[in-house]
């Protein structure tokens, strides 16, 4: 108890405070048994209740303005989580690949395979952000081709990243209030591709070009990963319940003209009510407008077709056989407090509101924030890749910011998404506050 109040949690968590057994521990300092007695009995049973009733009066009281402080339910939330290729469920109506394309192995291979770079396939690495910082730094590997020493070259998936950030490019087209989106697994994601002087010995000195077809895979090569063998896995698939939806003009009622446009209607009647809908932008579409009911998007063209609409699935998403990995959501956990300052919509820059928007954040299984500090020495903490690397804040160039240094404690020791968590929450409190350049360190 000491300390509560001045760690300014008070707002943050319930006051812990035991009246039956702060009364109780005063009436032991009284001798005399009689005398105790008839003061246990006026003030446990007397005081004692008329302080209960006051509790739940108070209880009551709060109940009812939460429940008239209503805030949008919010239907874009993601979440994403990893699973083995061989225990997806297509059945499972909401987790949805990340890049569709995972499932199709020879056609994410054309894709990614080049002149001078030939794909072999996608690894996870299951460890935390140092080992992935030794792991990216060291880059190049040796392996076994048909009996032939190779070396194979590793970068991270940045498919995966344009997926988030073409994300974030939708909300802004649909209005809709970004949020992070928590990019633990996909930062772990790595391509792998045979070094470009193996290419030429496969295919020749004089030909650095290589063949589309019979080409190595990942799976019949024997990749030496050193260290990092036990963190390495293969036929790893990221799921999230972001589904791509396409419609054409024939979907729909007819289009009303308003003499130079054509208005379209995206209805929503047959939807799920509780699900968020987005239209994703193309050179074809003026402006898309939410509605009840319906999305209103506005074209020159009166016909169309192959348009692209994302469906989110609202949460909690649905776990199939063997879907045994953490769900990393960006879910914020309600509370008064929240719908209180979501509807005021004056930001608090005090440390009781910090620490409510970080304990709202789905990451307490994890971390937990400890303290803060601010610091004048910017040149201490370089800067670290966020979440949100895509978002760009030209009126406050980070490099002219103060340090809002966060202090974290591990609530799992040693969980190799423990270091995720933090950077998630350091990218969408720097979302929040852009005086300063937020850091976030563990310990």
């Amino acid at each position: 108890m000491s300390g509560w109040a001045e760690d300014n949690r008070s707002a943050v968590q319930e006051y812990p405070f035991d009246f039956e057994r702060y009364i109780e521990e005063q009436l032991r300092k009284i001798d005399d048994l009689e005398e105790r007695k008839d003061a246990k009995e006026a003030l446990l049973h007397g005081l004692g209740r008329i302080l209960a009733c006051t509790e739940e009066k108070y209880r009551k009281l709060e109940r009812r303005i939460y429940e008239e402080t209503e805030i949008a339910a919010n239907r874009y939330e993601t979440a994403m989580t990893i699973v083995q290729k061989k225990h997806y469920d297509p059945t499972n109506e909401t987790l949805f690949p990340v890049d569709p394309l995972d499932l199709q192995k020879e056609a994410l291979a054309e894709k990614l395979t080049t002149d001078r770079e030939l794909f072999l396939g996608t690894i996870f690495l299951e460890a935390d952000d140092g080992m992935q910082e030794r792991f990216l730094k060291e880059g190049s590997f040796s392996a076994d081709l048909t009996q032939r020493e190779v070396r194979v070259q590793v970068r991270p998936a940045e498919r995966y990243q344009e997926m988030i950030e073409r994300l974030y490019h939708i909300f802004l087209d649909n209005h809709v209030p970004w949020q992070t989106v928590h990019t633990g697994y996909l930062d772990k994601f790595y391509d792998v591709y045979l070094d470009p002087v193996g290419i030429r010995e496969e295919n020749g000195a004089q030909d650095q070009r290589h063949e589309k077809t019979g080409r190595p895979t990942l799976e019949e090569m024997q990749i030496q990963y050193g260290a990092y063998e036990r963190f390495v896995k293969t036929d790893v698939l990221p799921l999230w319940n972001v589904e791509w939806l396409s419609f054409d003009s024939a979907d729909f009622m007819i289009p009303g003209m308003d003499g130079i446009c054509y208005e379209h209607e995206f209805s929503l009647e047959d939807q799920v009510e509780q699900d968020g809908y987005l239209i994703a932008s193309n050179e074809e579409i003026l402006e898309i407008r939410h509605e009840k009911k319906k999305i209103v998007i506005r074209s020159p063209k009166e016909t169309f077709e192959g348009w692209k609409a994302l469906h989110i699935v609202r949460l909690p998403a649905v776990r199939s056989l063997d879907y045994d990995a953490p769900f990393l959501t960006n879910r914020r956990r309600d509370s008064f407090l929240r719908r209180y300052a979501a509807g005021c919509g004056v930001p608090l820059l005090t440390k009781a509101d910090l620490f409510r928007r970080i304990t709202e954040l789905d990451v307490r299984d994890y971390i937990e924030a400890e303290d803060y500090e601010i610091r004048e020495h910017t040149e201490d903490f370089p800067a670290v890749r966020g979440m949100n690397r895509f978002v760009r804040d030209e009126l406050f160039p980070m490099e002219s910011r103060r340090i809002l240094l966060i202090r974290f404690r591990e609530v799992k020791p040693g969980h190799y998404l423990n270091g995720c968590m933090v950077r998630f929450v350091i990218s969408q409190i720097q979302m929040e506050i852009s005086e300063y350049r937020c850091v976030g360190v563990i310990g």
